[in-house]
């Protein structure tokens, strides 16, 4: 074989670079970790970082310049400050604070690594557990990761997909923090929400919306959808990330769904998505992984079974793994 020859190096190397993007990962989970960026609210040294975290200078240095690299650092000098970037997603006043996602990545990071075991049984309760505090707490990370997610570049691009101008009331089902709905709202001045979830989940949803001062116009409600209907008289109903593949009841969540709708109500469906000959892409691959995804094909049957009309994929991010789907109850 000459090394010379072949015809799929460009790919090679960038497998080879993909293997490698974990340090990336660990460095940015690290650094917020031991609270790294809330230190450099004031631009310091490597010395002063260290002596505030409780963290070794040299390799606190070291950790500083990989985040410089990873642009969310940058130097001045000897010292070390924080780019616009840093200041709008990883420290907490942010209303664009990242926290939640880096917190759930950690446990999502333990489970992984007990992925060999898990494709070998089959059983999911074979991964590796994350350490104190993050099993207490993955809720409240998972809820405030969503926030995170939403708020940095995909409630914006649902939002820019969709006309909403004459809609009134919005149901946005397993709302979490309610980020999509805010995102929604702020787009259409016509247009109120009620985010509808389990009551831990309120309590942070409530603190999102006061935070983006949206109360006038956001609403929340309480309750599990495997015991109580959704309510009634919403002229749009969105289902972002609660489809999840064959195993998510998607058959009776649409059904409950098309009740709480008037005639003409609009569905909005936000999943992960594999395209149809289950190839990929990689974000929604990896997803199906950990949880489950449909196709393209099979969400658009599964809604259209339930009685919606017009069921139609209106937009795909493919870097996301993600595709918007609309359908109206007749």
């Amino acid at each position: 074989m000459n090394l010379f020859e072949v015809d799929n190096l460009d790919a090679a190397m960038a497998l080879l670079e993909l293997n490698w993007q974990f340090r990336a990962s660990r460095v940015l989970l690290t650094a917020h970790q031991l609270g790294i960026f809330e230190a450099l609210r004031e631009p310091k040294t490597a010395a002063e970082v260290a002596a505030q975290c409780g963290t070794n200078e040299g390799m606190t240095d070291k950790l500083l310049i990989a985040c410089c690299a990873l642009n969310v650092v940058r130097r001045d000098g000897d010292y070390f400050v924080l780019t616009q970037l840093g200041c709008d997603t990883l420290l907490p006043e942010s209303l664009r604070y990242l926290g939640g996602v880096l917190n759930h990545n950690e446990t999502i990071w333990w489970s992984a690594t007990g992925l060999p075991d898990v494709v070998r049984t089959g059983r999911r309760g074979t991964n590796l557990k994350p350490p104190e505090p993050f099993m207490s707490r993955w809720h409240e990370h998972w809820i405030w990761a969503m926030h995170g997610s939403a708020a940095n570049g995909v409630g914006q691009w649902m939002a820019r997909q969709l006309d909403l101008s004459d809609r009134n009331l919005l149901l946005d089902l397993g709302g979490g923090p309610g980020t999509y709905s805010i995102a929604l709202c702020q787009r259409f001045p016509n247009l109120k929400a009620v985010v509808w979830d389990l009551p831990q989940t309120i309590t942070i949803a409530e603190q999102v919306i006061e935070r983006f001062q949206m109360k006038d116009r956001i609403a929340v409600q309480q309750g599990d959808w495997n015991r109580d209907d959704f309510g009634e008289g919403y002229d749009c109903l969105l289902m972002s990330n609660i489809l999840h593949g064959h195993g998510s009841q998607a058959d009776t969540r649409l059904a409950k769904g098309s009740r709480a709708l008037v005639p003409g109500g609009l569905l909005i469906v936000h999943d992960f998505l594999l395209n149809n000959d289950k190839s990929g892409p990689l974000a929604a691959a990896l997803f199906n992984m950990m949880v489950g995804a449909y196709t393209v094909n099979e969400l658009l049957a599964v809604i259209r079974s339930a009685g919606f009309a017009d069921v139609s994929l209106i937009a795909y991010n493919a870097q996301r793994g993600s595709g918007l789907v609309t359908a109206r109850r007749p």
